[in-house]
């Protein structure tokens, strides 16, 4: 995965303000929804960045496999961050609920809120 960097991407995403028949005259105020995306960027170009979730069989390249591909338009992208990965190991308590509970308090806060 050397040549596919993990990224978070910042984009717009559209949104459906109702599922059912209103009378155009009573819509609900609407807005676009921002959506934060994992993942390793398998391309990127000028009109769609493309990042998947799972990676698998890495030890052979002709067999790598990858899953969750996720297409994004590239005019809906906001932001694009490269993420550092770790060489240690992450440790089996970090798996657990009290982990979860550390994150809620490190995440931004638009996501504590959603948390």
């Amino acid at each position: 995965m050397g040549n596919c960097p993990l990224v978070i991407v910042r984009w717009q995403d559209s949104r459906q303000p109702c599922g059912h028949w209103r009378f155009l005259s009573a819509l609900p105020e609407t807005s676009v929804v921002e959506v934060a995306t994992v993942g390793w960027l398998l391309k990127s170009n000028a009109d769609v960045m493309v990042v998947c979730q799972n990676v698998g069989d890495l030890a052979n390249p002709e067999k790598a496999q990858a899953s969750g591909i996720m297409t994004i338009p590239t005019r809906c992208v906001l932001s694009v961050e490269r993420l550092t990965e770790e060489d240690e190991p992450i440790s089996s308590e970090i798996a657990g609920s009290a982990a979860i509970a550390d994150d809620r308090e490190t995440a931004s806060a638009p996501m504590r809120r959603a948390l």
